[in-house]
Order: structure tokens, then C-alpha cells, then sequence
């Protein structure tokens, strides 16, 4: 059974980049993006929304205003901010790659991945082949996704290994 996520910016910036958002629905049944996220994807991609329509998994929130959210954005970025109350609030799993926005949400409990895990998870459900995976991973670094040298040899070693 596929299942609801949350998704930050980072990730679906760099799916979009790869041409592979779809990627997401077939890996979640639903994936919930605050407002403000969908607001922070089309300053760099105008067409997203249009992309977005294609894609009946992706589904827009707005995420009401609470006290929890103004301490997160005073912290983080708004995205961010908004995609940890979406989560805690629905207690659901969330998408993010940001360090600092990883940390919070733990101590929130809410169960994280980036795109590094989204990768290994669709390679391991089968949907993505392991050269195809290596060859996103190095792409999306390429591109700009920030990935410690030993995160990202940890994900080879996970990738290659279910080869």
C-alpha cells in the first residue's frame, strides 16, 4: 500500500530537474505540498503548476497559521517551516534535504528521507534501475544538490549492493 508524504522544495526541485516527478507517485499514493513551497517552485520553474496538474498525486495545502509554525520561521526558510507544521500537524512523514530542517523535524518526531532515500527507495521497489539511480544521483549533485561526499558514497554502496 503506497502512503501519504510531505514534501519541502529540495527535492522536488531536483526531481523536476531530472524530468522525474512522477517518480514520486508512483513511490506515495499522495504527496502534500504546502502553498508555500508550490510558491518557491515556481520562482525557479514558471511552468511547474502546468507539470503539477499532470501529476493527480500532488496535492497544494495551505497551512494554517499557528504558534508552532511562527517559532519554525524563525528558524527556518518558509518552506521548510511550512512543510515540518504540515507534517507534525497531520503526523505524517516528510521529504527534506535541508540539514538544519532534517534536525528539527526529528526532534519533532516526524520520520524524514531526502532525495537521496527517495532514490534508494525507488530503486529498491524496482521502479528505477541501479545504473539509472547512479546516474540521477550524479546529475542531481551536478546540479547543485548539496550531498556530503560520504552520503553520497554511502548511496552508491546501498545502490550498487542491490545490484
Amino acid at each position: 500500500m503506497k502512503s501519504v508524504i510531505v514534501s519541502d522544495t529540495t527535492s522536488l526541485i531536483v526531481l523536476e530537474k531530472l524530468a522525474s516527478l512522477g517518480l514520486l507517485c508512483k513511490l506515495f499514493e499522495q504527496i502534500l505540498i504546502p502553498a508555500v513551497v508550490l510558491a518557491e517552485l515556481q520562482a525557479g520553474s514558471p511552468d511547474i503548476t502546468a507539470q503539477l496538474a499532470h501529476l493527480p498525486c500532488f496535492t497544494v495545502v495551505d497551512v494554517p497559521a499557528s504558534k508552532r509554525l511562527t517559532a519554525l520561521l524563525l528558524l527556518l526558510d518558509a518552506g521548510e517551516a511550512n512543510a515540518i507544521e504540515l507534517a507534525t500537524s497531520l503526523n505524517l512523514p516528510l521529504i527534506i534535504d535541508e540539514r538544519k530542517g532534517r534536525q528539527i523535524a526529528k526532534q519533532f518526531g516526524i520520520r524524514i528521507t531526502g532525495f537521496a532515500g527517495l532514490l534508494i527507495q525507488a530503486n529498491r521497489s524496482k521502479l528505477v534501475d541501479t545504473h539509472t539511480a547512479l546516474a540521477m544521483l550524479d546529475e542531481a549533485v551536478t546540479n547543485g544538490l548539496r550531498l556530503a561526499p560520504s552520503l553520497q558514497q554511502q548511496v552508491r554502496d546501498v545502490l550498487e549492493q542491490a545490484s
